[in-house]
């Protein structure tokens, strides 16, 4: 009953501004299945299917003034009740309980008389590169299955971030974000809270070359709880492109520790990270490259945007150290090539992943993906994976299979 007077207090806060507004609308629908030979997913069964419905809009409030809200449905078939059976709101099983308000924002435009700055303040989605991404994934299938997996939802994030984002933006060159969110609050049922402020700057000298570079703080607590790690990135992603040649560089250096303290003086977290990514278009064939690598005690934002394979990036989730998520001694080379003919698109990956760094014990795993793209915005996916464990018996085949259709812009 509670979801379903938050949903009313949106609708009752946006529907008179919208009433006379001309409305934007976007959305998405996905349907994605899996199954796996082995059963490392036990608790859930080793196969299911899940359905993700995305309606949103965006409306102009006033001049300068956009609004900005959407909704999503998230749920495994057979899980609601509804073949037939009472759909019961009050005990969380019916479909009320699967539908999230997931964006509610305003954007102010030309502050303080400059068209460069704005704000978006409310719930809302951003996308700060591979250590914070915060917002619905596209069906990258292995985050859906953090979940089976025994992860919490709210360390995916899908949802959105309340919060506030600052941005200058010249139109040209440069464009800052200065931001602050609430992902977690500590008096939710989680036990947990996470407070990020940060700032992404990314500036294109030429042509050829533009970088990014980006500060993160993160404070994570389990309330109640002996765990508590404050840590801090400061990262640099320099990028060039050269005719079908595209190369980038991203290092980070880690500060973290459990005293609750901004750049701890203990240094016991402390830690590095640095990826490389290559990539030559030969169109219709693409060839891609990427190398990542940690060192000690690297702690990873939860709402990482990594993808080591479909397989691996669900087991990846799962690091933690000291009850907070980490990403440990990770060493990943991985090599792909696309391929795109009519109206299909291929691609094979092989990911060799380290963990921890040790010669004795690695794990393969060889990605095969097939999309038919029907129609301009539907598209039917499938995927076959396999990946083993070095000097073990261990090994897994899994099988995923999806549909994608989206319509307006974003």
């Amino acid at each position: 009953m509670k979801k379903f007077f938050v949903l009313m207090l949106a609708l009752a806060l946006f529907v008179p501004a919208v009433a006379s507004a001309q409305i934007k609308w976007n959305g998405q629908f996905n349907v994605f299945g899996y199954a796996f030979d082995n059963a490392p997913f036990a608790e859930d069964g080793t196969s299911n299917t899940y359905s993700r419905l995305i309606l949103g809009a965006s409306f102009d409030l006033a001049e300068n003034i956009e609004g900005n809200a959407s909704l999503m449905y998230f749920s495994t078939w057979g899980d609601n009740y509804l073949a037939g059976q009472q759909i019961d709101n009050s005990n969380d099983t019916g479909i009320l309980s699967t539908t999230k308000l997931i964006e509610a924002n305003v954007v102010f435009k030309n502050l303080f008389d400059n068209d460069r700055i704005s704000a978006k303040v409310g719930r809302q989605f951003y996308d700060g590169g591979t250590l914070f991404y915060v917002g619905p994934r596209d069906l990258i299938w292995s985050y859906f299955i953090l979940g089976p997996m025994g992860m919490p939802s709210y360390f995916i994030q899908d949802s959105g971030m309340d919060g506030v984002v600052l941005t200058y933006d010249n139109k040209e060159d440069l464009k800052v974000d200065l931001g602050y969110s609430k992902l977690v609050n500590e008096d939710t049922d989680s036990g947990y809270k996470i407070n990020t402020t940060f700032v992404n700057t990314k500036y294109t000298l030429n042509d050829m070359w533009n970088v990014q570079g980006y500060f993160y703080d993160f404070e994570m607590a389990n309330v109640g709880g002996t765990d508590y790690v404050r840590f801090e990135y400061l990262g640099a992603k320099p990028e060039f492109k050269y005719n079908s040649l595209l190369a980038s560089v991203e290092l980070v250096q880690c500060f973290a520790d459990d005293d609750g303290s901004m750049f701890s003086t203990r240094h016991t977290g402390d830690g590095y990270r640095a990826k490389i990514d290559l990539s030559y278009d030969l169109s219709p064939l693409k060839l891609r490259g990427m190398y990542l690598m940690t060192g000690t005690e690297f702690y990873i934002s939860p709402m990482q945007h990594n993808y080591l394979g479909l397989i691996f990036t669900g087991m990846s989730g799962m690091l933690t150290v000291g009850g907070m998520p980490a990403d440990v001694y990770i060493d990943c080379m991985n090599l792909g090539a696309d391929y795109t003919i009519n109206k299909f698109n291929f691609s094979v990956d092989y990911f060799r992943i380290g963990l921890p760094r040790d010669d004795a014990y690695k794990m393969y795993e060889v990605d095969f993906m097939a999309k038919y793209n029907y129609k301009e915005n539907i598209a039917f996916k499938g995927a076959i994976a396999y990946m083993s464990e070095e000097n073990s018996a261990y090994h897994d085949m899994a099988y995923f299979m999806g549909i994608d259709y989206k319509f307006g812009s974003k």
